[in-house]
């Protein structure tokens, strides 16, 4: 099981995004052992520098020549995250020649990738650069991006494993040259396997005359999608075979359960007051060739520093 906090710290940094993975074969009852944790720098396919962090047969995989991506999670070598091996999905074209020469274009690559809130062109930031990274305890790295030079913003994230193999991501954005004024939301994204089953559950309490849902469909998604399997109590989404996108997203107070390649996997979020972009959403889901689990943090204004 996979569970996620969220969690928005006031002051300098947009800190949202305390993640805690957990996976495992739908087993109930366990005897817990001790295991050492494991760190070791290595490749991983076509990316030749890496953190590798073993424990208890779970193996996590985090880029450092390029990123950070945490590229690779899961338990007896099968990934649970989808990898664009191929390089299928990319963005470039007249913003990226204009406003960051030399620096590429910005590549899908999958796992789970940590980006800034609303979506505009500056959010494609290619992270095609080398990360640093910190080994600050035996079961913790952290790893810092280079400061983007369009919006000034500069992100970190740092991992913890126990020595059950269970992972906690927190993730912080800095607004360090101030540029971006207005309000931003950290946006940790996830991308599964297409095998994913996702589901979230919907808030539950009386309000009395209020609402207590809502679901936002993003243009390019029909409402009577059959990928979309929304009910009372869950909305559920899946690739089902199909590549064509849909997006949607909601609030939820309980987070998000999903199946991928046999294991259960599950986010949770804290409640935390405060508006959320996209129609006050802090779950969406993203679905083409893979499945995006995306969790959002309330909108603030990020101080410079």
């Amino acid at each position: 099981m996979c569970l996620f906090k969220a969690r928005c710290n006031k002051g300098r940094n947009l800190g949202n995004i305390v993640e805690i993975f957990r996976i495992c074969y739908n087993i109930r009852k366990y005897v817990k052992r001790q295991f050492m944790v494991s760190i070791r720098q290595g490749c991983y396919k076509n990316f030749k520098e890496c953190i590798i962090i073993e424990a208890n047969q779970k193996k996590l995989i985090v880029t450092t020549s390029l990123g950070p991506r945490i590229i690779f999670y899961g338990k007896d070598d099968v990934n649970i995250f989808h990898e664009d091996d191929l390089d299928s999905i990319h963005v470039g074209g007249e913003f990226f020649d204009k406003n960051l020469p030399g620096l590429g274009i910005w590549h899908l690559y999958g796992g789970h990738r940590l980006w800034k809130a609303p979506e505009y062109m500056d959010t494609y930031y290619p992270d095609n650069k080398r990360v640093d990274f910190k080994i600050l305890k035996d079961n913790e790295v952290l790893f810092i991006s280079d400061k983007e030079i369009t919006t000034g913003l500069r992100k970190s994230i740092l991992i913890k494993m126990d020595d059950m193999g269970d992972v906690v991501v927190e993730q912080k954005i800095e607004n360090v040259d101030g540029k971006i004024q207005t309000p931003i939301a950290a946006w940790g994204i996830t991308v599964l396997d297409k095998s994913a089953k996702v589901e979230i559950e919907l808030p539950k309490e009386d309000t009395g005359f209020l609402p207590n849902k809502n679901v936002a469909y993003w243009s390019y998604t029909k409402i009577n999608d059959e990928r979309i399997n929304l009910s009372t109590e869950y909305l559920k989404i899946e690739q089902k075979g199909v590549s064509e996108p849909l997006k949607v997203g909601t609030y939820s107070l309980s987070g998000v359960e999903a199946n991928v390649k046999g294991m259960s996997f599950s986010i949770k979020t804290d409640k935390i007051e405060g508006t959320y972009p996209d129609l006050n959403c802090n779950v969406e889901c993203y679905v083409k060739d893979y499945v995006e689990v995306e969790m959002l943090s309330p909108l603030q204004i990020v101080a410079k520093g």
